[in-house]
This record gives C-alpha cells, sequence and structure tokens, in this order.
C-alpha cells in the first residue's frame, strides 16, 4: 500500500495520507482499527467530509481495500469515496 505517497509536492506538508486522515478524524489510535466496524458511524462521518479532490483515485483505492476489502478499479477519487461509503 503506498499511504500517503500519492499526493501531490504541493500539499505533501498540509494533509496526511488519507488512512492517517480518517483515523485521525476518527479517534482512533492506530491505523489497524481502520479494519474493524467498532468505529463505523466515525469512519462514516470522517469519509463524508473528506472532499474526494484532496486525494488522488490511488489513495481513495488504496484506502477502499485497506478499510472495506474491496479491490476494485476506480476511475475517479469519488467513485472510490463512494464506495468506502457504501460498505460502512
Amino acid at each position: 500500500m503506498r499511504t500517503g505517497n500519492n499526493r501531490g509536492k504541493n500539499d505533501q506538508d498540509d494533509i496526511a495520507g488519507l488512512l492517517e486522515r480518517i483515523a485521525a478524524e476518527s479517534g482512533c489510535m492506530y491505523l489497524s482499527d481502520l479494519r474493524g466496524f467498532i468505529y463505523r458511524e466515525r469512519f462514516r462521518l470522517a469519509v463524508t467530509q473528506i472532499p474526494a479532490s484532496d486525494y488522488p483515485v490511488e489513495e481513495w483505492q488504496d484506502a477502499a481495500y485497506y478499510m472495506v476489502g474491496s479491490d476494485d478499479k476506480f476511475k475517479t477519487a469519488e467513485e472510490a469515496k463512494q464506495r468506502i461509503l457504501e460498505c460502512l
């Protein structure tokens, strides 16, 4: 997984990797917490509030795989974000 490596050079210092951001905004201490559904509503809220355009489609795709086991290939970041939300 390429967590955090897909961001553009302009925003590398401003925005954490997508998985790290979801974990932080959900109040999780560990990335591995994102694989469980104990905090499902927190995850849903965090993902909903993150604009798809903040991260490239590859990073959203990695998040979909890590969080909900989806290994689909998405054309847009918004498609990947919606898949995560559908599965939460």
